[in-house]
Order: C-alpha cells, then structure tokens, then sequence
C-alpha cells in the first residue's frame, strides 16, 4: 500500500513538472504562416525563438521571422515573456509598450482584450475542449469569438497560439485584408500541428545561427575626426548611441539624426581603442568597436 501511495505521488510531481516546462516561449519552436495575399496567391512567414533581451528591466526572448524557404535572412521582430503560466506578453520592435498576446488561463465565456498592431479587439471564450495533436500528445483548445461580430471565430491551442498563425491572434477582428493561417507547429524537430498538406512544414531540428543583434558598422576605422556609424535595419525609432573608452565607462552618448544613422565627433576623446552600443528605447540592439588615431 505505502509502495503504491509513493508511486502516486511520483507520477504527480512527474506531471507537475512538465505542466510546468510546458511554455509558449521557448527556443526550438518553429511556426510555418501561410498568408493568402490575394485568392489563390500565397506567401509564407516563418517563426522561432531565440535569444535573450532584456528591455526595461524585464526579460524577454527574441522572436525572429523571415520570408525564406531556406529558412535564412531571419530578423528581429518583437520580444516575448510569460512572467506566470499561461500568459504572454509581446512588444513589438519599435513599439513602446508591450500588450498581452495570449491568456491560457481564460475560462468559457471569459473575455479576452487584445492588439492586433495597434488595434484592440475583445475575444469571448465559446468553449474550451481537450485537442490531440499528431504527436499524440494533448493539449487544451480555446474556441473564441469575436464581440464586436459574433461571427467571426478563431482557435488557440495552448502554448501552440492562434490558428490564425503566433502574432496574428485577433487578426479577423481588426482587417478583412490578408487571410493568415497557422500551416504547421513544430516543437523540438516534432511535428505537432499540421493543417495544409498541400502546402510544406519546415522543422528545425537545430536552430541556424542567428545575428546576435542588428548590423551595423563604422566609417572610417580607424577615426581621425568625424565618422558615420550606420545600422543596416531602417525602420527603428528613439535610438540612442553610448560611446565608451577601453575600461568600459561612457565618454559620449548621440541621438540619432536619422533612423538608422550617427555622426560622431571625436573632439575630446584621446586616442585608443574604443566600443560602441546603439539602443532603441532601453533595449541594446547593436554594438562594434573602433579606433581614434
């Protein structure tokens, strides 16, 4: 009897355990988007997570995006967090506020508020039901509809996201332009969602190598009295460029004078080598380093 009561209590903290690892935001998740441009017209949008950030004091993992069959040319396009079980933040590059993606803890009839972009919508929960993926596993599935219709609907799996594809939840709610679609999920080089046959699902059973942060370089290098450093990404908003000496200390900081471009003087700066950070907002997205004569 005591043998079996042990046994219970293992396989609870067994299954405790992985509820608990269970997560949306975790590295070797890769979703395939397929998006209908116009009828009979689509383009693919590919997903995964990886890397740290951190950006007001909160941790972040980067989610990187790209148009690519080879699976190359990934960018970065927002950050997402899950401070507590079930609950996804995401911000945006660019954005200056963060908004919660998805709340698996919702219960039927329960009333989500969203953005898609910048545009708020409110989802009701019709029905929550136990989903069997391909891998055999199971997982909860949200059935949600939006308030402002009543008729236009989508589903989320949890930690999977919406059908409509990870960063298009609430999407019918706010544009009748594009028609996304969440083709397949793989997690860990195992395919768990796969809808369009027609259509390929990539998995990655090892990330490719990522660019740690955003390129940038600085002409000319060495420095004599001005040079121009510039970040290949265009589309950033408030950056801020910290200049620091060998020993890491600040000695000068710039604020852009375009969207991707500093002019810097080195008047008062003796020689030496010397690094630089570039942010946008209070999240460090490039850095180099260079020479003054």
């Amino acid at each position: 009897m005591k043998l079996r009561y042990l046994l219970l209590v293992s396989l609870l903290i067994i299954f405790s355990i992985s509820l608990q690892s269970q997560t949306l935001v975790k590295e070797n998740n890769l979703w395939s988007n397929l998006l209908e441009v116009t009828p009979g017209n689509f383009t693919f949008h590919y997903q995964v997570i990886k890397g740290d950030t951190t950006i007001d004091s909160k941790s972040y993992k980067k989610l990187m995006g790209t148009s690519s069959s080879s699976l190359t040319n990934w960018n970065y396009e927002a950050a997402l967090r899950e401070p507590e079980p079930g609950k996804i933040y995401s911000k945006k590059v660019g954005a200056t506020t963060e908004h919660l993606l998805y709340d698996f803890t919702i219960a039927v009839n329960d009333t989500f508020t969203g953005f898609y972009n910048e545009c708020q919508y409110k989802l009701i929960v019709n029905s929550i039901e136990n989903k069997i993926l391909m891998n055999g596993e199971t997982r909860k599935e949200y059935n949600l509809r939006v308030v402002t219709t009543g008729f236009a609907q989508e589903n989320w799996i949890q930690e999977i996201g919406s059908d409509n594809g990870l960063t298009s939840a609430g999407v019918y709610a706010c544009t009748a332009d594009i028609y996304p679609t969440l083709n397949c999920f793989t997690e860990d080089g195992i395919v768990k969602v796969y809808n369009n046959a027609d259509f390929p699902c990539y998995s990655l059973v090892e990330l490719p190598a990522f660019p740690a942060a955003y390129a940038s370089h600085i002409v000319p290098n060495p420095v004599n009295d001005i040079a121009t450093i510039q970040l290949q990404e265009s589309n950033l908003k408030d950056l801020t460029l910290l200049i620091l000496n060998s020993h890491g200390r600040e000695s000068a900081r710039y604020q852009s004078d375009s969207s991707n471009r500093f002019i810097i003087n080195r008047k008062g700066l003796p020689g030496g080598i010397y690094f630089y950070e570039i942010y946008s907002g209070s999240e460090k997205i490039s850095n180099g380093k260079f020479v003054i004569k």
